[in-house]
């Protein structure tokens, strides 16, 4: 028989550090590369392995779940650039802090589309070892139009909707809709199709490589500070 605790979340009591789970400083930065800012790959990519095999009317669904992953992954990535860009506070304290919205990423994507790579990694007090990563945002084609997506996702409501949804006609799009604070309603549109889908999850997986790519040099730096090699 299964132990009846088997399956559930328990919440432990930890030492209070400012950081969750009670870690140091540095353990949640490196904990933060190594699972949150994967999470949206790696959950978008599971959706996506899931609609191959789903249900025509459910795949508009997985799409739209992929869609909340890539929103996710580029407010993660707009983190990271924040953290990195202002140095005031530790990456951490940063870091921990909500998710930030539309505002801060619309200037993450003005940055990417003025900047060369060099003027990237200045920015963000970052060594040549990130230059691929600062190339591959530069490179990143029409981040303005995800602006939607970010928006929908900030304001804490986000639903999605899909239009045909149970009928006849196989959905062809969706929305990914919210209500911010004031009232006002945001809505972001994508494609339900397989390729959408897909599109989507590959764009997911490269913000979140950027991402990844830009704070590993953070980690990489304070693991060698003070370090000369022989």
């Amino acid at each position: 028989m299964a132990h009846p605790d088997a399956g559930r979340c328990r919440l432990r009591t930890v030492p209070e550090t400012g950081f969750p789970g009670g870690l140091s400083e540095l353990d949640f930065v490196e904990l933060y590369w190594r699972s949150a800012l994967r999470k949206p790959q790696m959950a978008a990519d599971a959706a996506l392995r899931s609609l191959v095999f789903a249900e025509t009317a459910d795949r508009a669904i997985l799409s739209g779940l992929i869609a909340e992953e890539l929103a996710e992954a580029c407010r993660r990535l707009t983190a990271v650039h924040g953290a990195l860009s202002d140095r005031r506070y530790s990456i951490a304290r940063t870091l921990v802090r909500p998710l930030p919205g539309v505002a801060e990423w619309r200037e993450v994507v003005r940055q990417a589309g003025t900047f060369r790579p060099e003027q990237m990694l200045r920015e963000l007090s970052l060594d040549d070892s990130a230059i691929d990563y600062a190339t591959r945002l530069r490179a990143q084609p029409d981040l303005a139009g995800l602006d939607g997506l970010v928006g929908a996702a900030e304001t804490g409501n986000a639903m999605l909707l899909v239009q045909g949804l149970g009928g006849r006609v196989v959905p062809t799009e969706c929305w990914l809709a919210g209500v911010d604070g004031d009232g006002r309603p945001t809505a972001a549109s994508f494609g339900a199709s397989e390729q959408d889908a897909a599109t989507l999850a590959d764009v997911t997986a490269e913000l979140c490589a950027i991402a990844r790519g830009f704070l590993g040099a953070y980690l990489m730096s304070r693991r060698t500070a003070g370090w000369r090699p022989e």
